[in-house]
């Protein structure tokens, strides 16, 4: 009876463990691994197995921004089942990442050649909720080394020739446009460049340079948008379709930052 009422507070109930096949990975690939269950010390009944794709976001709050969670996307491991005292049950199971998926590798986005690497707030994990019922569920969380698309790599390295260094990258809860192609998770991730002294952007007056990227199948949608002194903000579209590897993207840029 004691177990029982313990189990139903978290107190020698089941626990969860979630093991990556390998936690990096890059958006639009496959994620999978195995879900381990053990049984505490009393039988429970488990609604579900659910794991769920988070990262961390930026969202207006008054005057003020603040750091929320906020959920991707969600995949099911298993429907209910039983789980003996005692008792381990391993889940096998494989999913496909978003193609929006953020990343957060710091060597792959770092500029070619820069002294330091770009501040990243952009944290993804994988929670793992094991529901349990009549008790207080069991969770584990697990982090993902994201690395970059290779046009995202192609478009740091481009505004790296022009003298724009990588500075840093955040997640922002909301919805961006690029022409008719709007991002799909509820938010998205920009890239912010800076020039360097006596790099062509210092020449133009652009303070900073914010690049969003919504790929899709058939290619990477890019946002850019300049920030000037004295001449606010302007937006550009780019498009990098299936022949992008054959562009000189440094010359592109450069006329669309003017």
């Amino acid at each position: 009876m004691f177990k029982k009422l313990f189990a139903a507070v978290g107190v020698g109930g089941a626990t969860v463990d979630t093991v990556l096949d390998n936690p990096q990975v890059v958006p639009g690939g496959t994620l999978s691994g195995v879900v381990c269950i053990k049984g505490g010390s009393v039988e429970q009944t488990i609604e579900y197995v659910d794991l769920v794709l988070m990262t961390e976001a930026e969202q207006e709050a008054g005057e003020d921004d603040i750091r929320v969670a906020h959920a991707l996307g969600r995949f099911r491991a298993s429907g209910a089942l039983q789980i003996q005292a005692g008792q381990e049950q391993r889940l096998p199971f494989s999913f496909q990442l978003p193609l929006e998926l953020p990343v957060n590798n710091a060597t792959a986005l770092t500029t070619p050649g820069a002294p330091y690497y770009p501040h990243i707030r952009a944290a993804v994990w994988v929670h793992t909720d094991l529901a349990i019922a009549a008790a207080i569920d069991a969770k584990d969380r697990d982090f993902l080394d994201v690395r970059p698309l290779p046009q995202m790599q192609a478009l740091i390295a481009a505004l790296g020739q022009l003298g724009y260094m990588h500075a840093s990258t955040d997640v922002e809860i909301g919805t961006v446009r690029v022409n008719d192609i709007y991002s799909s998770l509820g938010c998205y991730q920009e890239f912010e460049f800076r020039p360097t002294q006596g790099g062509f952007g210092g020449l133009t007056g652009v303070q900073e340079v914010e690049v969003t990227c919504i790929p899709r199948p058939e290619g990477v949608h890019v946002l850019v948008e300049v920030d000037r002194r004295f001449r606010g903000d302007s937006y550009r579209a780019l498009w990098m379709g299936p022949d992008w590897q054959r562009v000189d993207w440094a010359t592109q840029l450069r006329q669309l930052i003017g």
